[in-house]
């Protein structure tokens, strides 16, 4: 049960998980575990980075204050700032 929460954290997919389980505790296992875990970074990787892209727009929104959604520079920039 373990295992399967701690996938599910790491964002594989139930279909990902039951096919890791269904090849059983053999070598084969731990082999298919190493290539779904060495697919799923790159995506972990995007999530964190659209993530952090996320929390870093609504503290500029926080920080500019003006509560004015149709001049606020935070919403209207096209370009995100450089600090991402």
């Amino acid at each position: 049960m373990a295992l399967i929460k701690m996938a599910q954290r790491a964002g594989f997919t139930l279909a990902e998980i039951r096919r890791l389980l269904d090849t059983g505790a053999d070598r084969g296992a731990t082999r298919q575990w190493r290539a779904l875990a060495e697919r799923k970074i790159p995506e972990l990787d995007r999530f964190i980075k659209e993530t952090q892209a996320l929390r870093n727009a609504v503290a500029d929104c926080l920080a500019c204050g003006c509560m004015n959604f149709d001049s606020c520079r935070p919403l209207s920039s096209d370009t995100p700032d450089d600090d991402t």
